[in-house]
C-alpha cells in the first residue's frame, strides 16, 4: 500500500511517502499549493491512504492547530477520488522523536526545516507500524 504523511501547518507543510515500508521526507510545500500537490502525487505515487498528523495537548484537548488541520481534512477528503482514505494520526510527540533521531545521528547541527521533515516521516511510520 502507499502512503503519504503530512505535517501540516497553516504556511507550509512537509510531505513523507513510503518506499517499501519505510517512510521518507519528500518535499515541503505552500500550505496554499498543498491540495493540488496531493492531488497530483495521488496520481504519480497511486496513493491509497493520507496520513494528516492531529497534535492535541497532553491532557487531550484540542488545539488550535489539530482544528484547522480537521477543518483541511474535510476540505480534503471531498476533493479525493473514493478509493483514497484519509487518517488522522496522533503526533504530539514527533518533533521530540525527530530531535532525538538527529541526536542519536550525531547530527550537532541542522536546519529546524530537518526536524519538520523528520517529524513528517516519523508521523507517517507511526501509522504505517501500526496497522502493519
Amino acid at each position: 500500500m502507499n502512503y503519504l504523511g503530512i505535517d501540516y501547518w497553516t504556511k507550509k507543510s512537509w510531505i513523507a511517502v513510503n518506499f517499501s515500508g519505510i517512510a521518507m521526507p519528500l518535499s515541503i510545500v505552500s500550505t496554499d499549493t498543498l491540495i493540488n500537490e496531493i492531488m497530483k502525487l495521488i496520481t504519480e505515487r497511486k496513493i491509497e491512504t493520507i496520513v494528516l498528523w492531529v497534535a492535541d495537548h497532553p491532557d487531550w484537548r484540542i488545539s488550535e492547530i489539530s482544528k484547522k488541520i480537521r477543518v483541511f481534512s474535510g476540505i480534503l477528503a471531498k476533493r479525493l477520488p473514493i478509493w483514497v482514505n484519509v487518517i488522522l494520526h496522533d503526533e504530539r510527540f514527533t518533533s521530540f522523536e525527530a530531535v532525538k533521531s538527529l541526536e542519536m545521528a550525531w547530527v550537532k547541527k541542522f536546519d529546524p526545516n530537518h526536524l519538520d521533515d523528520m517529524a513528517a516521516s516519523i508521523i507517517l511510520q507511526s501509522y504505517i507500524d501500526s496497522v502493519n
